[in-house]
């Protein structure tokens, strides 16, 4: 920053003035623009003076119109800086020094360093203020701002110094001798973290040692395969050459299954969290030669198929013929064999356990469920049965029974007697009409109609369920069986009346409303409901219902709020009203007791009293009495 001390002076309102008047004169052009004293270049004029005038916080005097101010202020040795691949090579380099000085075991005053503070764990930050002449006493500062003076150096199997092992941040770069660090290098994670001297070599070592190991382990499981085989081969007696030739190839194939068992292996490790999982769909790999699930139907309604679980339970191609089709879902496999079986005997299992019968376990001995199921059917259908014979037995009607399970036997006995009898059909016909068969051919036309004879019927009307053809009050039509366009209403078509449940008036009750309906609503043509009810305002009221209405009763309206103009009152009423006011107006006047709920009239002139005698604090004429003179202007 500049040494100069800030200057800072107050303009008077007319250099203010003649400032102003001279930066207009140079936005129109009438005077020439302000030119850089430091680079020569012109200064815009339409600049806001924010931006031109030289803060007074900056210092430096009134050199002159200049933009050096907007630009970095800093000195020369200040704007030097360290970028963010020159920060990591002087880290690199740190660390390589503070290295040997481990490898030494040298310390210096201003090194950071761990320590333990007071001998206790854990070990924190500190840096070195002093050593001691001899080089086995330290001074040491916490980042916390606390001194522990003459700790001893001594090699414990917990010391309590030890070089920094906090990682690269430890390690200060001199600042005046390389610059700042930018601020990518400040923020950067893996500042001085160097991927191909320390992590690669360190991967690769590793994984190294595990493939020594593993070929190794392959080794040594076939040389003890082979010495196996040997063996067997050499107690043989009777054996030729095609079967050693044979057993080579069947050895090369044992190789094959124990690597294809140890990729098994290496994907179940592998997986982690679901290693178990991998080695199970390593297995369930579909072939080449198959034709994929979703790929049997393309149409975008056809099964669902669900990738996670690798099903389509659906038939893709229902159009197909079951003989022709190569795939009808997942669910043929689980509705046709011994599926059905099997769940039949699971569903026995289950409800024989709710029964508390007997505790059968299909999937541990599934003989004796099988075995105790058939038992079980057999004693329900024969139960059944000899229910069914009883009934029979008891009142009768196997003949009309068409049931095979040995209870039709007597019916086929019968029907063969009477077959031989020569009465098969009658009575077949007789069985037919008894159970309520019958086989009846009829014809229909298109629209419905049943054709007897060769003619067709006539359509019936249908009857809803709502009365029809009601009249009410000597009409001959229904209500609604009229509609008045004008007034877009409905009414009766004998009379046109359009009030509903009206008593009807006949043919000249019909012109009479019509006529009334068309002075009231009009004829439905555009603009004749507007003449109507223009006709409705210029009809005179007669005298009778004017003079009502003068005498009517005053509304509510009347008495309250303003006042009306020209309203007209009897004076002898109106003396009494404010003779009456002004005496309910003393002091000493109160409330009677019930005075709220008492009944009293109020008449137009006790109101006009109100008003009068009102006193109204707003109104500027209210202290001037009536003897005053005002002066006229």
């Amino acid at each position: 920053m500049s040494s100069s001390q800030p200057l800072h002076t107050t303009e008077s309102i007319a250099d203010r003035k003649k400032s102003r008047e001279l930066a207009e004169a140079r936005q129109s052009g009438a005077v020439a623009p302000e030119v850089d004293v430091k680079t020569g270049a012109m200064i815009n004029p339409h600049n806001p003076e924010f931006i031109t005038k030289r803060p007074w916080y900056l210092g430096g005097g009134d050199t002159g119109p200049s933009l050096d101010h907007q630009g970095d202020q800093r000195l020369e040795n200040e704007r030097v800086e360290l970028s963010l691949s020159s920060a990591d090579k002087l880290l690199h380099l740190e660390q390589k020094r503070l290295k040997e000085k481990q490898r030494k075991g040298k310390y210096e005053v201003g090194m950071w360093v761990e320590g333990l503070k007071k001998g206790k764990l854990p070990y924190r930050v500190c840096q070195i203020v002093k050593i001691s002449k001899k080089g086995k006493e330290l001074d040491i500062k916490f980042e916390d701002g606390t001194l522990e003076r003459k700790v001893k150096i001594k090699p414990y199997l917990k010391p309590r110094i030890r070089m920094t092992r906090t990682g690269n941040r430890a390690h200060e770069i001199d600042v005046e001798q390389f610059g700042k660090e930018t601020y990518d290098s400040k923020r950067d994670k893996y500042h001085g973290f160097n991927a191909g001297e320390m992590h690669m070599k360190q991967m690769e070592e590793k994984f190294s040692k595990r493939e020594e190991l593993r070929q190794k382990y392959r080794s040594d499981e076939t040389e003890t395969q082979k010495n196996k085989d040997k063996d067997k081969l050499s107690d043989e007696d009777d054996f030729d050459d095609s079967d050693v030739e044979g057993d080579d190839s069947d050895d090369e194939f044992v190789q094959r299954d124990e690597d294809e068992k140890i990729f098994q292996s290496r994907l179940a490790r592998q997986g982690g969290v679901g290693g178990a999982q991998m080695k199970v769909t390593a297995r369930n790999l579909r072939i080449r030669e198959d034709t994929a699930k979703y790929l049997r139907n393309l149409d975008l309604g056809s099964a669902y198929y669900d990738p996670k679980s690798r099903s389509m339970r659906d038939n893709p191609n229902p159009e197909v013929a079951p003989e022709d089709s190569q795939f009808a879902g997942d669910n043929f496999a689980r509705i046709n064999g011994d599926a059905v079986g099997l769940a039949e005997t699971q569903l026995f299992a289950w409800d024989a356990a709710e029964k508390g019968v007997a505790a059968i376990h299909p999937q541990a001995n599934p003989s004796e469920a099988e075995l105790f199921k058939k038992e079980k059917k057999s004693k329900i259908t024969e139960e059944k049965a000899s229910q069914r014979q009883a009934v029979l037995s008891k009142y009768g009607g196997a003949e009309y029974l068409d049931g095979t399970d040995g209870l039709g036997k007597e019916r086929k006995k019968s029907s063969a007697n009477i077959i031989g009898n020569g009465q098969s059909n009658n009575n077949d016909a007789a069985r037919k009409v008894r159970f309520g068969v019958s086989v009846v051919q009829e014809e229909y036309t298109r629209d419905g109609r049943l054709i007897k004879g060769g003619v067709a019927t006539k359509r019936e009307a249908l009857i809803s369920k709502y009365q029809e053809d009601v009249f009410v009050n000597g009409h001959k039509t229904v209500w609604g069986s009229y509609f008045h366009k004008g007034a877009f209403r409905w009414g009766y078509a004998d009379d046109h009346s359009l009030i509903r449940n009206s008593y009807c008036t006949g043919e000249n009750g019909r012109k009479v409303n019509d006529e009334a309906n068309k002075m009231k609503y009009g004829t439905g043509v555009a603009g004749s409901a507007a003449l109507a009810q223009a006709r409705e305002m210029l009809k005179a009221i007669p005298a009778a219902e004017r003079i009502s209405s003068e005498h009517s009763q005053p509304t509510s309206s009347k008495f309250y709020g303003e006042a009306d103009q020209k309203a007209v009152f009897d004076e002898k009423k109106l003396n009494a009203a404010l003779d009456k006011a002004a005496k309910e107006s003393g002091a000493e006047n109160k409330r009677k007791y019930n005075s709220l709920s008492a009944d009293v009239d109020v008449t137009e002139e006790d109101m006009e009293a109100y008003r009068l005698r009102k006193e109204r604090r707003n109104d500027p004429m209210e202290k001037i009495g009536n003897d005053a003179l005002l002066e006229y202007k």
